[in-house]
This record gives C-alpha cells, structure tokens and sequence, in this order.
C-alpha cells in the first residue's frame, strides 16, 4: 500500500463517490476517467517494472463504469498495471483544485533551479539539454537504461548527492516513489513530472517541493487525440501547471486558475 497515494485519496470530497464513472479507456499511451472531470494518466502496459513478469489481464473488462470510484481507486495496489492507470486517472478526475497553480514547465524549472548543481533526472524524457547544460553534475537514472543513462538501482547512491531531482509521475503508478523521496537529503528540492502527478498538496507531506502536474481543458479534444493514441506531448488541451509547497520558488512565474474546461 502507498502511504502517498493514500493521503491523496483522503483529500477526494465524498460527493464525487456519488458520481457516474464515465470515459474509463485505456490507450496506447495514456489513460483517462471521468467523474467531476475527465482526468487522465499515462498507461502502464509493460508488466517488466513488476517482479513477477507475468501479463494478468484486466479485471471486470466491460463493466468498470458500474464499479464505482471507490473501487477503481482502490486499484493503486493492483498487481495490474493497467488497472493501476484506471486508478490514477480516476484519483485526478475528482481531486479538488484548489492549490496555487503557475503557467510553466516542470523540466525547465529543473533547468533554472539546477544551474551549478547536481541534477538528478529519474525517467529518461525528451529536451533534457538545458538541463545539462546548466548542472555542474547532470544523470538520469533509467529502469531501461538509454545511452549515458544509469541504471534505476543506482538511485541509492545518486539521489542523496542531488541537489534538485525531478522525477516522473510513473513512480505514482510502478510503487517507487516513497524510496526515491526516502533518498532526499535535506536542503534538496525535488520536482515530479507528468499529467499522472495528483495536484494534491498532499505529496508536499511526503517531501515533494514542486509538482510539475496537469489538467485538462478540452475534454472534447483530449477524448478524441488519447482514444488516437496521443501522448501528452500532442494534447493541446492539456494544461501543463506546476503546483509548489512553497510559491516564493516560482517568483516571476504567471499564477493561474483552473478554466472550465469544454466538457464532453
């Protein structure tokens, strides 16, 4: 069981229990559900980041939307890791928003926040340049390492040294994310990544600094893309927001509010 996850669930306002399931797919890339709103999470299809290396089907295929949202969410413990995406994204389509939200990117702030220190990047993404180029000491540590990557086990001896780490939000759904913020030395900032973050200030309990989330602000469009096998990166109507503990670390940046979004 995630002690996080569970937090994020608790701050879930008990009339969205109520709510109709709706849009439960799961595609190439991502993953989406609706409650109060169309929340989305990456997919995690490749059953290699479980021990057990065996492919489990989904479970009641067919009849998500007449289980409820207290049971999908209950899912983040799934040995299943497509049932844990249904999970996420049911957890982000009845999370309040009701934190101090800023227009920016997560990995560019890593850039700034970075600059003459020792970065850690956990998750190999696109565009990490100005990342390296700023760090005095730059790595990125990899479950399936790419060329100049470090492999994941060696978190245990890179993070501890970091003085900024950013990190993806699929440690939300493949169980590692309360060891790597165990490796948080003090004074450190640590940044997660990715339309599967929860916008909880619940995380900020737990050691996170900055969330480097989304939501979605055109259902209509977001539906139609992700159910063509969109990745984040081709959703225009997804709004990438960060969300920090402490909003003096996004001085200068332009706060905004969530929109109502043009719903399905």
């Amino acid at each position: 069981m995630s002690l996080i996850l569970e937090a994020v669930k608790a701050t879930i306002p008990e009339f969205c229990y109520s709510l109709p399931l709706q849009r439960v797919a799961t595609c190439a890339f991502m993953t989406m559900v609706k409650t109060r709103r169309l929340g989305v999470s990456m997919t995690l299809s490749d059953d290699r980041v479980f021990d057990f290396k065996v492919h489990m089907p989904v479970s009641h295929l067919g009849e998500i939307e007449a289980l409820g949202l207290k049971k999908v969410i209950s899912w983040t413990d799934s040995l299943q890791g497509i049932e844990r995406s249904f999970a996420i994204a049911a957890i982000n389509s009845a999370l309040p928003l009701d934190g101090s939200y800023f227009f920016g990117n997560a990995l560019e702030l890593a850039a700034r926040l970075g600059a003459g220190r020792r970065v850690a990047v956990v998750g190999h993404f696109p565009h990490m340049e100005a990342i390296q180029q700023a760090a005095a000491e730059f790595c990125v540590l990899e479950k399936r390492p790419q060329e100049g990557d470090y492999p994941a086990e060696e978190a245990v001896k890179i993070i501890p040294r970091a003085d900024v780490v950013a990190m993806t939000g699929v440690t939300c759904l493949n169980d590692t994310i309360e060891g790597l913020l165990a490796l948080k030395k003090p004074g450190a900032t640590f940044i997660i990544v990715g339309p599967s973050v929860p916008l909880s200030s619940a995380l900020f309990d737990f050691g996170v600094d900055v969330i480097g989330g989304a939501w979605v602000e055109d259902e209509v469009d977001c539906h139609s893309r992700i159910l063509q096998g969109a990745a984040p990166r081709n959703l225009p109507g997804l709004r990438s927001v960060l969300y920090p503990k402490n909003p003096s670390l996004l001085a200068g940046y332009e706060q905004v509010a969530p929109v109502t979004a043009r719903s399905l």
